[in-house]
């Protein structure tokens, strides 16, 4: 009886919350503020009890009780500094001490802006580069044909883009007016796979945001249903 209970009062909730959602439909309003504001603190109080339990507890506490334990005084002085650095960034609230925190901040920007830079390179750019000039890739999924063709059109879709992007042609030299004509023919192609493409993305999008409000729109109905019904 009482998990009855909860399950309605649980569907009730998230009948409510969904209505207040649509509210924003007829302009911006309290009951859809209401909802926004109840997400985000949701979310964030998820979020520091899923920090807590998955990273502070197991990598960090757990670590430093066991070198304690055992003694390790080089463990125990990183853990010791990875704290220290983690505490600092509780400063940057603070008006005077705040710049104790950006210590904390530029690590991090340091540290993730290298590994992001790492990881765009070998794992995106050098990839991407290596698939568009192998244009024979697709003739085992599509055959000789459609494969052929299609690893020509990636292969001229990304020159062009790049050619769209690059303005300063060069009026010196005796290929100078070949050069601006062939980046200008070539570069106006790649405007149109620019449009293509966020058009496939436009539509993608909107085709997963429509899937998303019908299965919520159909959750309404349902739990109402459900809710008279018993």
């Amino acid at each position: 009886m009482e998990t009855s209970l909860l399950d309605t009062a649980g569907t009730l909730v998230a009948i409510v919350l969904t209505l207040f959602v649509f509210s924003y439909l007829l302009g911006d309003n309290v009951l859809y503020r209401l909802a926004e504001y109840l997400f985000v603190g949701v979310a964030i109080g998820y979020a520091v009890v899923i920090a807590f339990h998955n990273i502070l507890v197991p990598k960090l506490l757990i670590p430093l009780v066991e070198a304690l334990g055992a003694q390790n005084w080089s463990q125990v002085l990183m853990l010791l500094i990875t704290l220290a650095f983690g505490l600092l960034l509780l400063t940057k609230p603070l008006k005077r001490g705040s710049w104790l925190g950006s210590l904390s901040v530029a690590l991090l920007l340091g540290v993730g802006a290298a590994l992001a830079i790492g990881g765009a390179l070998l794992g995106t750019l050098l990839p991407q580069v290596n698939a568009t000039a192998d244009v024979m890739r697709y003739v085992p999924r599509y055959g000789p044909g459609l494969g052929l063709f299609s690893g020509v059109v990636v292969f001229v879709g990304t020159i062009s883009v790049l050619l769209y992007f690059y303005f300063s042609t060069g009026r010196e030299g005796r290929l100078a007016r070949f050069r601006s004509q062939l980046v200008r023919t070539w570069g106006g192609l790649g405007r149109w796979f620019i449009f293509i493409a966020f058009g496939a993305i436009l539509a993608t999008t909107f085709m997963s945001r429509l899937a998303l409000l019908a299965g919520r729109i159909q959750f309404l109905l349902d739990s109402v249903r459900e809710l008279v019904g018993g």
